[in-house]
């Protein structure tokens, strides 16, 4: 019987990838080649002819490295991504979310400043106090996960990003669907909820990361890891 792991690991290593990782790969590749030469001995197949049978259902070993590698980049991208932007970002965007829908039903009622033809400006001060405390953690938690600049930046201020960009679809949605009413109410009413939901919040998420915008995110992976 040959050991097919063996013959896996001369003919796909080395590979850019944990050592860990790269065993799981050879031994999941030598199974698969097992399986297939045993099958054909079993129909009859000598071992010789089922071994190069074997062997040649991998036409090509350097791509089949490459694909390897490229997977496992990916793969380990993605990882990286999802610990040092999306879970920290959207945690902070869902607590940003409950915290503003919180202030809006409990008393004292949320003061409102009368703008301009019926425009009001509604500012949530309890909401907008509590933004820089949910800024910090945003990026903080992407900073000890490892994440660079961009990365803590986003994760804190995801939330404000977001609500931006919906407004700013909603805004161009109503223009299309009603485009008979008047573009200078709509655009300002868009400014202003802008101001107060987009540029206001994301200012206020910002202040409260700067502290943790400092630093190398290789150490702050080392101090997560000696932790």
């Amino acid at each position: 019987m040959p050991d097919w792991q063996e013959i896996a690991r001369r003919r796909l290593t080395p590979l850019a990838l944990e050592a860990k990782r790269q065993e799981e790969i050879i031994v999941e590749l030598a199974d698969h080649l097992e399986d297939l030469y045993s099958d054909l001995v079993r129909q009859g197949k000598s071992e010789v002819e089922a071994l190069k049978f074997a062997l040649s259902t991998v036409a090509d070993w350097d791509e089949l490295r490459r694909e390897i590698q490229l997977a496992a980049n990916e793969e380990v991208i993605m990882k990286y991504r999802i610990k040092t932007l999306w879970l920290p970002g959207v945690c902070t965007s869902v607590l940003s979310s409950v915290l503003l829908q919180w202030f809006q039903r409990v008393p004292p009622a949320p003061p409102v400043i009368r703008l301009w033809q019926g425009t009001y400006l509604i500012i949530h001060w309890g909401w907008l106090l509590c933004l820089p405390l949910i800024g910090a953690l945003g990026a903080y938690w992407s900073r000890r996960a490892g994440g660079k600049l961009l990365d803590r930046v986003l994760a804190a201020s995801l939330y404000a990003l977001a609500l931006t960009c919906a407004m700013a679809l909603g805004f161009c949605i109503g223009l299309v669907s009603d485009f008979g009413a008047s573009l200078r109410l709509g655009l300002v009413g868009f400014v202003v909820d802008l101001l107060g939901y987009g540029i206001a919040p994301f200012l206020l998420l910002l202040l409260g990361a700067l502290p943790f915008l400092r630093g190398d995110a290789a150490e702050s992976r080392r101090a997560a890891v000696s932790h």
